[in-house]
């Protein structure tokens, strides 16, 4: 009992560490793993909160903590109703059903009570939690109540959601030491071939194991065979099989890894015609190679000699037929997700950094004060991830102290600051899940303005381009238009 004691508090550690409450300058959470009934259950209470308006799950890496595992970030809301001041504490439940089954539970108590049915800024009470590992193809069921729960013998006010993970193959999760194991990162760059009995198939073998079984299927499998490697990074087989029954077949590649035995990823490849070997026939056979080769090389130059000149009147009238006709082509201008420092002004600086992109470097820009109506319905975490997909390329935007707002900027400073401070901490989040993968991380460019610099707390993103405005504007645009 006492081994698993060490797992179990570095697991409570990871949770606690994972809470981050969206929006909340004034309320905020502590987690901790809670497998029982809560102690509210035993008491009966004359008032007791509703139940949640919304519950959201979605698979999440952390580098911070585990590079081998995704978790779930969970995000709820909380109804506008006068009983959230009897409020104390959400309870998550996660039930995973499929191959790799578990049950565990985890419990938010609020650090402060809510004596306001909004947040200041009017919106709604927003909270996230990272947690819960979870396995490839496994279904899961969420489930979350308000604490106090309802009384015996009245309606529940549980909400519960169900959430299928990724498969191997996906980006998520095919890093994953599970998925790794099951051979998500093995490349069999399978080749096959039609002969005239036979289906010649080479493909690559993986370091997880020796055996592997490669069958050639079309509705019914029509041969298969077992192959033992040896210390061999490339395998060739020939599986007999004619040309009549092999039309519109496929290969599959089954592989037998220790971890999964015959329940491991397999992969299947198209089977091409074998490129046919023509060998000079019939009567001059009979004649000396070097008497056949004077016949054929003077005919070959005359041929060689025709088609060189028709390629080049072919090319000199396409050139011809380009300058003369020739239209420029307008391109589309790329989407560009700009996230900027809450210490940077909106109304003096974010505005003219967008003017300048969009009449400089082609840029359609997406910013959160332009959109207030679309992420006050969709939610901030929905319509960032959302943006973060259609965008191009995503700007991190730092300023100098000397380009903080002035007098002017005071009419909205407050709701401003906390809502940019929201959307930023929350896309850095999403970048540091996307250090790991290369296509992510080259959608992401960092600009600094005057004298600003990366600060210790967002180091991370020294890893992407950055450029100093107005010095690197040049190269910025260039690159921002390298999609």
């Amino acid at each position: 009992m006492l081994s698993g004691l060490p797992s179990l508090l570095g697991l409570a550690v990871l949770w606690l560490s994972s809470v981050v409450p969206r929006g909340l300058s004034e309320q905020s959470m502590k987690c901790f793993p809670e497998m029982g009934p809560s102690a509210e259950w035993m008491v009966r209470n004359d008032l007791t909160p509703g139940g949640l308006q919304t519950l959201h799950v979605d698979p999440v890496a952390i580098p911070e903590t585990n590079l081998e595992e995704v978790l779930l970030n969970i995000s709820w809301t909380l109804k506008r109703d006068g009983s959230i001041k009897m409020l104390k504490a959400t309870k998550i439940c996660v039930d995973g059903k499929g191959r790799f089954s578990s049950y565990s539970c985890v419990r938010c108590n609020y650090t402060k009570a809510f004596h306001n049915q909004t947040p200041p800024n009017g919106r709604k009470w927003e909270f996230h939690y990272i947690g819960f590992p979870i396995k490839p193809e496994t279904s899961y069921f969420i489930r979350a109540h308000n604490i106090p729960p309802a009384n015996m013998n009245e309606d529940t006010t549980a909400i519960s959601v169900k959430f299928i993970s990724p498969g191997c193959q996906e980006p998520v999760m095919k890093y994953t030491k599970k998925c790794q194991e099951y051979g998500s990162l093995w490349s069999p760059n399978i080749t096959a071939c039609q002969k005239e009995k036979s289906v010649e198939v080479n493909f690559s073998t993986s370091s997880l194991g020796f055996r592997y079984t490669v069958l050639i299927e079309n509705d019914d499998i029509l041969m298969a065979t077992d192959i033992l490697e040896l210390n061999q990074s490339r395998v060739s087989v020939a599986i007999p099989v004619t040309a009549e029954e092999g039309k519109g077949a496929v290969v599959q590649i089954i592989p037998y890894f220790s971890t999964c035995n015959n329940d491991c990823t397999r992969h299947r490849g198209t089977i091409f015609s074998c490129p046919e070997i023509i060998n000079p026939g019939g009567s001059n056979n009979s004649q000396p190679r070097s008497h056949r080769l004077f016949l054929i090389l003077p005919t070959l130059s005359v041929a060689v000699w025709v088609l060189a000149v028709g390629l080049y009147l072919l090319w000199r009238h396409d050139k011809v037929k380009k300058n003369l006709f020739h239209k420029p082509t307008l391109l589309r201008p790329i989407k560009v997700l700009v996230v900027y420092h809450p210490h940077v002004c909106f109304y003096h600086t974010i505005c003219d950094f967008a003017e300048y992109l969009q009449g400089h470097c082609r840029s359609d820009v997406i910013l959160d004060q332009w959109q207030k109506r679309k992420i006050a319905d969709m939610g901030l975490v929905l319509w960032l991830t959302t943006q973060k997909k259609e965008a191009a390329k995503v700007v991190f935007l730092f300023s100098s102290p000397t380009g903080s707002c002035d007098s002017s900027c005071n009419p909205s400073v407050g709701r401003h600051r906390e809502g940019s401070q929201d959307l930023f901490a929350l896309a850095f989040n999403l970048f540091c899940s996307d250090l790991r993968s290369q296509v992510s991380l080259d959608k992401y460019l960092v600009v600094l303005l005057g004298e600003a610099a990366l600060d210790e707390d967002h180091s991370a993103l020294s890893v992407c381009p950055t450029y100093q405005l107005m010095k690197d504007a040049n190269p910025f645009c260039k690159d921002l238009l390298t999609v």
